[in-house]
């Protein structure tokens, strides 16, 4: 028997299916590859244009003055020293609890805990990835028990203003944000007398997506992020493995798999066509919808004067909206019904528009209208 995701467990499948593979370092260094050249020198000279274009880019992502940069200096304070002193834990329900605590003081909008399965462990890292494709790739070895997913809401409106520079620099603060609270997460637990170590986007050793739906965080969704019931897919990831004896949590069904198969929006208004409109398939032993990483980048660079990447389908996700009771309840609705999803479909399509556009302006910098895939 071999396992798969389905987007909110773990299930048993039948032997004929693939086993759940590793996920793969070259696949996720998408950036860094088009620094190299390697994508093509089209995408390479367009991410530098775009790079030039905004100081937020400069600033919030590695640029080329990294020490301006405050994810740089998180890349290197994601591991740390132990405390020899080891706290005892004898309740790990109440270290649980206090942990997410913790967590949410750190920043942490959401905070879900799950063992650590090594089939979210990258095989091996880049010892540098911006050198180049020939670069030294180390082999990761993480044993670490636990993984706690944490995530920082993305803004709004600011996300609404996609494509443009405004939802680039928002995506930035959180990646940002989110880092912060995962090496500070990590370093409150070493100072327990505990290993743990920080995961986020500029220093990761796994894959957020499936550890935050082991740890009930929400499901996969078609657009191939994570959907939560707050917050849908507007947010940003990070993980922090560790020893720390915790109690874990169970991944939900919020129904997100369900309302993706009817609702279609963010394939339909995708504007690089990069997410499929079809069934799932199994994908390197995951059962989701596969997108099309090439076709998602060259949206991202194909216009460096107006903006700097997508969010689409982020914004027109109708579980993407402001954290409110009504939304809250049409969230649970969703899970509990068929009919439910259709009304909530026909009515988020009457409310917003089945192509979205919302005019942003902020800083000088503008939204842009795109038209959906033809």
């Amino acid at each position: 028997m071999a396992r798969v995701l389905d987007g909110h467990h773990l299930a048993e499948a039948a032997s004929t299916q693939q086993a759940v593979e590793k996920p793969d370092p070259v696949e996720r260094a998408i950036n860094a590859r088009m620094q190299w050249g390697e994508l093509g020198d089209v995408l390479k000279r367009n991410y530098a244009a775009s790079t030039a274009r905004s100081p937020f880019r400069r600033s919030l992502f590695a640029g080329p003055r990294p020490e301006n940069a405050w994810r740089s200096y998180m890349a290197k304070v994601a591991d740390g020293p132990l405390n020899p002193e080891k706290m005892p834990v004898s309740d790990q329900a109440a270290m649980a609890a206090e942990t997410k605590e913790v967590a949410r003081f750190l920043g942490a909008d959401l905070v879900g805990i799950s063992k650590l399965d090594q089939a979210f462990v990258y095989p091996y890292r880049f010892a540098d990835p911006y050198r180049g494709p020939d670069t030294e790739r180390i082999p990761i070895e993480l044993n670490h028990s636990y993984a706690i997913s944490i995530g920082v809401e993305m803004d709004l409106q600011k996300i609404r203003s996609t494509p443009s520079y405004i939802d680039n620099a928002e995506v930035g603060r959180t990646y940002a944000a989110i880092a912060r609270a995962a090496c500070d997460l990590a370093a409150y637990i070493r100072e327990l007398g505990y290993p743990a170590r920080a995961h986020h986007s500029s220093n990761e050793m796994v894959c957020h997506v499936p550890i935050a739906v082991r740890g009930g965080l929400g499901e996969l969704g078609r657009n191939g992020i994570l959907v939560n019931a707050r917050f849908g897919p507007r947010l940003r990831l990070a993980t922090v493995t560790t020893d720390l004896p915790l109690a874990t949590d169970s991944p939900v069904d919020l129904g997100v798999q369900a309302f993706c198969e009817m609702c279609k929006k963010c394939a339909t208004n995708c504007p690089g066509r990069a997410i499929q409109q079809g069934d799932k398939a199994v994908y390197k032993g995951v059962e989701k919808w596969k997108i099309d990483q090439m076709a998602c980048i060259r949206f991202w660079t194909a216009n460096p004067d107006k903006w700097s990447s997508c969010d689409t389908c982020i914004k027109d996700c109708p579980w993407s909206k402001a954290d409110v009771w009504y939304h809250h309840l049409s969230a649970r609705a969703a899970a509990r019904s068929a009919v439910a999803r259709k009304l909530l479909l026909w009515a988020d399509d009457v409310i917003y528009g089945k192509h979205p556009y919302y005019k942003v302006n902020w800083l000088g910098y503008t939204s842009y209208r795109v038209g959906p895939r033809k």
